[in-house]
């Protein structure tokens, strides 16, 4: 009864979610590239290719699910060389996130989760086993893969207290359907906690796999590049990372304040729809921001840089003397800093880190990373660091540390791949 009052509910949405599309495709085309993976709609052609190949599927919606299994699929390609690797995903800055460059990688669309849709997703690639990351759940393909006994597993799964309340009134029917996972491997004991208040599924904790997300390999040369082509010298230059509505303006007023003339804005927004937007805020207070992606034959180091360019955020790190973690300043969860802290750059996180809770709240009681509450604080973190000289070794040296002792998660899904082949 649950799964068919779902399908009703999944049929009714479609309409919505493809007016939604259509609308993103009048400002960006390339959204409806591919509409027919949609709808589980492939080449007949290809069909027996599939059929013939072995396959293993993950599931990774969006930008930060897809950087977060880059290492992993490397070390896969190599372990595993005529094993094919088939990656879906939700959106279209997650299809365009930078993957190893190999043949035997596949992306796609994940269907609209209808019953049909889903069978003719399975039938038509036919994995050896799935792994979604974190808490992507469609509860049709979940019970396909069961009635097609393809092994599914939910990797790197999250459930904050916020989220878990918002699932508990509908308690039946989420185990109903994780129930039919062969198995959850959650990030920590407080994930581990939180699902069990809402299933009796199997469950491991398996760490955080985005903790072992590597730079990409000669992105510090490219670092290096970019900070000659921006003139860079001496200068401190703050970056902020996947920033969200509402933050390039407070930022932006931070460094008014600061009125330092050895500093340098960097924002780099999450989603690319927003360059536009976010440029007119600095033209608005007829303030010069250069593009990256137009950067031309400077003679001085610009005062603000936009980050227009896709799949090039650790580049752009790595010229930081201070990240700042988009998406902590306003209410939205925060982003990865594992990213710039892996390059061995100093890192600061605003308030707001529901999305990496755990991995933040540790990188804070190993005092790996700079914590503020509000503006008041990071400006304090920055006038410290530009009479300090920039470089708080202590912290670099604490983040390295962290990071090493967190790592492992990698090994244990790859020893759970190697079950099914």
């Amino acid at each position: 009864m649950y799964f068919f009052i779902y399908e009703i509910i999944i049929l009714c949405l479609i309409p919505f979610a493809l007016a939604k599309l259509f609308y993103r495709g009048l400002i960006k085309p390339e959204q409806l590239k591919y509409l027919g993976e949609r709808f589980a709609v492939y080449s007949k052609e290809k069909r027996s290719l599939w059929e013939s190949r072995q396959t293993v599927w993950f599931h990774c919606v969006s930008v930060g699910e897809t950087k977060a299994i880059y290492n992993l699929i490397e070390i896969l390609l190599e372990r595993y060389p005529k094993t094919y690797f088939l990656i879906s995903h939700g959106t279209l800055t997650g299809r365009n996130t930078k993957l190893p460059n190999n043949q035997r990688i596949h992306r796609t669309y994940l269907p609209y989760d209808t019953i049909k849709a889903s069978k003719r997703f399975l039938s038509y690639f036919q994995p050896k086993t799935g792994l979604i990351l974190e808490t992507e759940l469609w509860f049709n393909l979940i019970n396909q893969c069961r009635l097609s006994k393809i092994p599914l597993h939910l990797i790197n799964a999250r459930l904050s207290k916020n989220s878990l309340n918002k699932y508990l009134p509908f308690k039946n029917f989420i185990n109903a359907g994780l129930s039919q996972l062969n198995s959850i491997y959650v990030r920590s004991k407080e994930d581990l906690v939180n699902f069990r208040d809402l299933t009796q599924a199997n469950m491991k904790v398996m760490g955080n796999i985005k903790f072992e997300a590597t730079p990409p390999k000669g992105v510090r040369e490219k670092s290096n590049q970019l900070k000659n082509k921006l003139k860079i010298t001496n200068q401190f230059v703050l970056v902020a990372g996947s920033t969200r509505p509402g933050e390039e303006k407070i930022l932006l007023e931070l460094v008014k304040k600061l009125n330092h003339k050895n500093l340098i804005l960097v924002i780099v927004p999450r989603h690319p729809e927003r360059f536009i937007e976010v440029e007119k805020i600095f033209q608005k207070q007829n303030l010069k921001i250069i593009r990256k992606s137009k950067l031309g034959d400077l003679k001085n180091p610009p005062n603000y840089i936009l980050g227009d360019t896709m799949g090039d955020l650790y580049e752009i790190y790595g010229i930081a003397s201070l990240a700042i973690i988009g998406g902590s300043i306003l209410d939205h969860g925060g982003q990865n800093p594992i990213e710039p802290m892996s390059l061995n750059i100093q890192t600061a996180v605003g308030p707001s880190i529901y999305n990496f809770k755990d991995m933040v709240s540790d990188a804070e009681k190993n005092k790996a990373i700079f914590r503020f509450k509000d503006m008041v604080e990071l400006e304090r973190i920055i006038k410290n660091l530009l009479v300090e000289g920039k470089i708080n070794q202590r912290i670099l040296r604490n983040a390295q540390q962290y990071i090493n002792k967190s790592s492992g998660s990698t090994d244990k899904i790859v020893r759970l791949i190697n079950q099914y082949l």
